[in-house]
């Protein structure tokens, strides 16, 4: 409960931060350069039904980026500030670090015949720290974040390098790196099979434990159709490592091989 209280909270954030933006747009003067930066789309995703699971399902696709003065940003489930800021030689050089809160969506036991008995994922509220470096169209970030609702309780530490470039006048492409580390409680919740699990899903008990989770590649492509609306499209592969690929859902029932392809239309106000 305490996870889905925080995510009514957010999603009321959300609600008034639009609102104040949108009446902000409106008095603004027309050569003003805006203070908050709104884009909101909607779209969908076609992916794996868990994490591990060989198994695909849409499922709708929000994107949400909302920003104040380049400090305070909403970025899908994700709420954080730039509290330090330093910029370098060019305006797209930069390094950027400050605090984040987000929230991960659980796991039912019904989302797949494979999960049956293994007992449901909780939401998770995920709080830490993050930091990104900017130098022209190369970009590098890490993100380490910690279970504060009592979902899947564990921490998790996140690389990413990325590289965007315009194909055209309209069309931009940008191309994106990643590995994920993932603590024992984490691993244990989505991956590891507890001796009453086992007993409950006739399975084989597996103790999950820390360590790199992950990699992964992921091509996006942003296309403009006007000042405003815009398309995008995203493929992605993640590669499962290590204990999450050895697990039964996975290596059993699943595959470690985990594909996503998304489309989405956006508005900029």
């Amino acid at each position: 409960m305490q996870g889905y209280d925080t995510a009514l909270r957010s999603f009321a954030l959300l609600l008034g931060i639009v609102a104040a933006g949108n009446a902000w747009a409106q008095e603004r003067p027309a050569s003003a350069e805006p203070a908050w930066k709104i884009s909101l789309g909607v779209g969908a995703a076609y992916k794996p039904d868990y994490e591990g699971s060989n198994d695909y399902e849409v499922a709708p696709l929000p994107d949400i980026n909302i920003s104040y003065r380049d400090l305070v940003f909403l970025r899908g489930p994700s709420l954080g500030a730039n509290l330090v800021t330093v910029n370098g030689a060019r305006e797209s050089d930069k390094l950027q670090l400050g605090p984040l809160v987000r929230y991960r969506f659980g796991r039912d036991q019904d989302d797949n015949d494979a999960l049956r008995g293994l007992g449901d994922v909780d939401g998770s509220v995920e709080a830490g720290l993050f930091g990104r470096y900017s130098v022209g169209r190369w970009s590098a970030g890490l993100t380490v974040v910690q279970d504060v609702a009592d979902g899947h309780g564990g921490a998790l530490a996140e690389a990413s390098f990325g590289y965007a470039m315009p194909v055209a006048s309209d069309l931009k492409a940008s191309l994106r790196a990643s590995t994920t580390w993932a603590s024992e409680d984490y691993m244990e919740s989505y991956f590891g099979i507890s001796g009453s699990q086992a007993a409950r899903s006739g399975r084989r008990p597996f103790d999950a434990g820390s360590g790199f989770k992950d990699v992964g590649l992921s091509l996006g492509l942003e296309y403009a159709v006007t000042d405003n609306w815009s398309l995008g499209g995203r493929v992605g592969y993640t590669r499962l490592l290590g204990d999450a690929a050895d697990s039964p859902i996975v290596d059993e029932d699943g595959s470690a091989d985990q594909f996503i392809v998304g489309v989405s239309l956006g508005y900029r106000f």
